[in-house]
């Protein structure tokens, strides 16, 4: 099984996500959540996640941030990264540290989540 952490400031994203698809099924555990960077960071040193969901824009430490630390601390997880209509000069940021891919908030279904985490792994 894939570890997958989630890192997203709305709770409702949150658990649409960790309720969109049947994740042992596929190959994947979600082994936490995070709201925020700061906090991702924490539970990546804990659970050590092969891939990690993140939203580019929440408060006290956003995607870009976030996605500098794994880059550079972590080359081996994986990275997918959430946003919004508005947000692709954040999602470039993310990609060019390295991010797999990104879906966007209002398109997030199972097809496409897993067609991302497949990617992912």
């Amino acid at each position: 099984m894939l570890k997958v952490l989630i890192v997203e400031d709305e709770m409702i994203v949150r658990i649409n996500l960790a309720t969109l698809i049947n994740w042992e099924k596929n190959g994947f555990v979600i082994c936490g959540e995070a709201a925020n960077g700061k906090e991702a960071i924490e539970k990546i040193e804990k659970h050590r996640p092969h891939i990690v969901i993140m939203d580019v824009v929440m408060p006290i430490m956003d995607g870009i941030e976030l996605s500098c630390y794994i880059s550079r601390k972590y080359k081996n997880i994986k990275m997918i990264v959430l946003s919004s209509y508005g947000e692709f000069d954040y999602v470039r940021e993310t990609l060019k540290n390295g991010a797999v891919d990104y879906i966007l908030k209002h398109s997030l279904n199972p097809s496409a989540l897993l067609d991302v985490l497949n990617k992912a792994k």
